[in-house]
């Protein structure tokens, strides 16, 4: 791995399956994965006997890669500590910031998924890798996001649940967008219960004048830009 890290700076697909690979290798294809300039972005590791200190090695380098989209990593030893290293990796829940900050360049870890991440891997399904970013911390976060940036967001929330859109992350994040509202509305009644009210609450006239104006015609990208703006504050 070494020699095809010095000789072969611009390879985009690597394939060592059915090979032996023990820490040492890992750790050189970690340093490949961890290289910014690296190009690779399909790697064959089926049945090479890692174990789950590979499978962390080999997820703490993809943290911040930006090339690597196809991973192959069946049959190998991996138990409930390699998945929750590829599951971190690919959405680390811990904080909006972990989560906005997850791989989204990852599609596939190969046809058997064996590591139990398809549905994370599915996020991360669209060339547009900042929408994907904020999808996932709207789908994991989206109570933490209302109480950041105040009620002011639920308008944009409203207008992307009626979105025309047809394609599946559109869909999906629609779907997920509309369990947390029921969620939201259920456990939290105190930031609609003003809405009548005339108490010169400015943010709560924000609300009704937003959902009176509001168009079902918009996308997630005025979602998007609403909580790039929050973000950013």
């Amino acid at each position: 791995v070494w020699t095809i890290q010095r000789c072969c700076p611009d390879l985009e697909e690597l394939n060592l399956q059915d090979t032996n690979i023990g820490h040492r290798s890992c750790n050189a294809l970690a340093s490949l994965l961890r290289n910014p300039s690296s190009r690779l972005s399909s790697l064959d590791l089926w049945s090479c006997s890692m174990d789950d200190d590979c499978a962390v090695i080999l997820a703490d380098a993809l943290r911040h890669n930006k090339s690597l989209q196809f991973m192959s990593l069946g049959r190998n030893n991996f138990t409930a500590k390699g998945r929750k290293a590829f599951s971190t990796l690919l959405c680390n829940k811990s904080s909006i910031e972990e989560t906005f900050s997850s791989n989204h360049t990852l599609e596939c870890l190969g046809s058997n998924d064996e590591l139990s991440v398809h549905h994370l891997l599915a996020l991360n399904l669209s060339d547009d890798k900042r929408a994907m970013a904020m999808n996932k911390v709207v789908k994991f976060h989206l109570s933490e996001l209302l109480v950041i940036m105040g009620v002011k967001l639920l308008p944009n929330i409203m207008t992307t649940l009626g979105a025309k859109q047809k394609d599946s992350c559109h869909e999906q994040c629609k779907r997920d967008l509309l369990s947390a509202m029921f969620s939201i509305v259920r456990n939290t009644p105190a930031l609609f219960q003003y809405v009548s009210a005339d108490d010169g609450n400015q943010d709560v006239f924000d609300i009704v004048d937003g959902l009176e104006k509001m168009r079902f015609d918009a996308s997630v990208s005025d979602l998007t830009v609403a909580l790039d703006r929050g973000l950013s504050v």
